[in-house]
């Protein structure tokens, strides 16, 4: 969750003023209110969230301690591959977490059989990875996606078009779902040899070995 600080200062002479903040992450917001605070000049703070609606700080902290318990800092890695040959297409997906003060790696991987193409089997992966964020109950928290596929990146970020009608039906199912759980999201490409885990997952379906995993990190 991002929010923006709504300062009400008021110096020695009790002359008051709003001051309002840009849109930052809900934990960093935290530390600067509790900076404005230690002035001795506050009179009000507010936060406003992405979704307009009003928290003061002790809500934020509530806020920060029930999240704690639930998967946050999420990080989603995709790729997807496709066999000319076959026609058989391979999704990988990790998804990096934490919890309750641990770190933690989901990955999935599945073979498909009904793609036309690399591009639409690297749409597929993602959109298997927000499912999983959806049997994970996660909602209303910012999540970061990487993958090495300009197409679905470009895409989906705005800046580039996107002209196939199977590609488009994918970016509004996927734009739905992340609409519908509330998340905020940042698109981070990479180039192939940064993405070697899901590729991995994505070669190893194609070949006929499956995973799916969770593991808690050292």
């Amino acid at each position: 969750m991002k929010v923006t600080i709504h300062w009400t200062y008021q110096t020695k002479k009790r002359y008051t003023t709003m001051l309002q903040t840009e849109y930052l992450p809900v934990k960093e917001a935290l530390l600067l209110a509790e900076d404005f605070d230690s002035t001795g000049r506050t009179k009000d703070l507010l936060f406003v969230d992405e979704t307009n609606s009003t928290w003061t700080k002790k809500q934020i902290i509530k806020y920060l301690k029930e999240l704690e318990e639930e998967p946050h800092d999420l990080k989603i890695f995709f790729d997807g591959g496709f066999d000319i040959q076959t026609l058989v297409s391979g999704i990988g997906v990790c998804i990096y977490y934490s919890q309750n003060g641990k770190q933690y790696r989901k990955r999935y991987n599945n073979r498909l059989t009904d793609l036309s193409n690399n591009n639409e089997a690297e749409y597929a992966a993602l959109e298997n990875a927000i499912s999983i964020l959806d049997e994970m109950a996660i909602k209303g928290q910012e999540v970061t996606i990487y993958g090495d596929s300009q197409v679905v990146i470009k895409q989906l970020n705005g800046e580039w078009p996107c002209y196939e009608e199977q590609f488009e039906k994918y970016a509004d199912r996927i734009s739905s779902s992340l609409n519908t759980l509330k998340l905020s999201v940042q698109y981070v490409l990479l180039n192939r040899n940064e993405n070697k885990e899901a590729d991995m997952l994505a070669t190893q379906a194609l070949k006929g070995t499956f995973i799916e995993s969770t593991k808690e990190l050292s």
